[in-house]
């Protein structure tokens, strides 16, 4: 830049060099600001991680928060045999490396936020939702409402940082159901470190008065509807988005992992607290989705976990990723064929 401002001085003489100065320096100065508010990214980084698609009047953006690392002997509902072959079919080990992701829904008048992320505090693999949120142009003081499908820790590991709101401006929302089961102050000393760490992400927004559970009458953002997809936890909730002929179901837990799931819904996760309704909740989803050709963003589907379901076979499924060279085209996209 100064050597531009040295150019064009020679050519127009001193009095465009003092201009053309004070602009470099403003820029300069500007640059610096900038610089100091985007998150430093190591040679050992991926690229920046969000990605953006339309959704109609929406802009929907993915955050990637990291990872976490699964090992395979924790999916059941299937012979240990059976497990190993459909993740080596998929060139995956049995320590599957797992994506976290959370997603905004920004329709120009309020920036919504569809589940937290982990804490670095729980592994140094996530954490990453906030570097994620400000590398895709947004803060946490834009913010308004936040979404959460459930409260296991990789679902609010952002909300809170020392005891604060780490969104000051947003209104928390979660179904009734899982706030009593994790919110109940008779729960403070059991399972640690899922009822203590829910209780304490949650708490400041308490306070605030900015905490509240949701009702099927309830909706706080137009548009959104909740799904009730109980079993991984008791008040697992998804979020469906429409607009004009287009709708996109936001499912949180209902898979883990698709290589498995998808091949076999009867495949479950220790982590899912009914497995028969977990079990109930992930085929329903996957035959309505098939259907229904509608987007699907899952919280632990490959980074950027937006894609539609394909049917494969008699009840198995296979998951096609949103392309990403369509996905900022605002007309509307071919989807599915409709159910005759």
């Amino acid at each position: 830049m100064v050597f531009s401002a040295l150019f064009v001085s020679a050519l127009a003489g001193c009095s465009s060099f003092e201009v053309d100065q004070k602009t470099d320096e403003t820029a300069l100065n500007t640059s610096a600001e900038k610089s100091e508010a985007i998150p430093s990214f190591s040679k050992a980084d991926q690229s920046p991680g969000f990605f953006r698609m339309k959704l109609g009047e929406y802009t929907i953006t993915s955050l990637y928060d990291g990872y976490v690392e699964l090992n395979g002997k924790l999916f059941k509902g299937r012979s240990a045999s059976a497990i190993t072959n459909l993740l080596k079919q998929s060139r995956q080990s049995q320590s599957i490396y797992t994506s976290i992701n959370a997603f905004l829904l920004d329709d120009g008048k309020q920036l919504v936020l569809i589940d937290a992320g982990g804490s670095a505090a729980l592994s140094a693999s996530m954490g990453k939702l906030l570097s994620s949120l400000k590398m895709s142009g947004y803060d946490p003081e834009d913010v308004s409402v936040i979404l959460l499908t459930h409260l296991h820790p990789d679902h609010i590991g952002a909300l809170a940082q020392d005891g604060k709101m780490t969104f000051p401006n947003a209104h928390v929302y979660v179904s009734e159901a899982e706030a009593a089961h994790w919110l109940a102050p008779s729960r403070s000393n059991g399972e640690l470190p899922y009822f203590q760490g829910a209780q304490q992400a949650i708490a400041p927004y308490q306070q605030a008065s900015q905490f509240h559970t949701l009702t099927s009458q309830r909706i706080p953002v137009a548009g959104v509807q909740m799904v009730n997809l109980p079993g991984h936890t008791p008040g697992h909730l998804a979020y469906r988005v429409n607009s004009g002929t287009e709708s996109l179901l936001f499912w949180g837990d209902v898979v883990h992992n698709f290589a498995l799931q998808f091949t076999d819904p009867a495949i479950y996760i220790d982590f899912d607290q009914e497995s028969k309704k977990a079990r109930a909740s992930r085929t329903k989803i996957l035959q309505d989705a098939q259907k229904s050709g509608e987007w699907i963003a899952g919280a632990h589907m490959p980074f950027p976990g937006i894609g539609q379901v394909l049917a494969a076979g008699k009840n198995s499924y296979r998951w096609l990723p949103i392309d990403y060279s369509r996905a900022l085209n605002s007309s509307p996209r071919e989807t599915l064929p409709e159910k005759k």
